[in-house]
């Protein structure tokens, strides 16, 4: 099994990530490649919940939560049909929560996949561990923006952006 591990502080509580985490349908907000969830279970959250993501692209990705520990742990896991097999499979990407400090939290994001057949074996070993790697930055990166307080001048669209008008 491959596995890719990327983590960092933000400055929230468990708790307080937690709640984005949980809150599957609005998932895009810290995974810029989902652009749209769409709910497939009865229930809205927790063990079991289903889902699609949408992606700008217009593919679709069927999920279930696989592990619910609120608020140290949730995995979300790809559903596959039995005879859906390629080189490498990803199998979960597991969200970690540990606070570090008073509104600190160390957030641990990981990916495991499942590697069949020579290819797969050689990109799960030289390629995929890169390309995956990449991808949770970006969605640690989007997530710790949203605890991140805003910067002076940013609220006004467009303030400073162009020269000074004449006298």
């Amino acid at each position: 099994m491959a596995s890719v591990s990327e983590s960092r502080i933000v400055g929230a509580t468990a708790g307080e990530i937690w709640a984005v985490l949980a809150d599957v349908e609005n998932a895009r907000r810290w995974n810029a490649t989902w652009r749209k969830i769409q709910i497939t279970s009865s229930q809205r959250h927790g063990l079991g919940t289903t889902f699609v993501a949408h992606t700008e692209g217009g593919d679709e990705y069927a999920f279930e939560i696989t592990e619910w520990d609120p608020p140290i742990r949730i995995a979300f896991a790809p559903i596959r049909d039995q005879g859906e097999r390629y080189g490498i499979v990803l199998d979960s990407q597991v969200f970690e929560l540990s606070e570090v400090g008073e509104g600190d939290t160390l957030v641990k994001l990981t990916a495991r996949a499942t590697a069949h057949g020579l290819r797969g074996h050689i990109v799960a070993r030289l390629f995929w561990p890169g390309y995956q790697r990449h991808g949770l930055q970006l969605a640690l990166e989007a997530l710790q923006a949203l605890f991140e307080p805003e910067a002076e001048g940013e609220e006004e669209e467009g303030a400073g952006a162009g020269p000074a008008a004449p006298d």
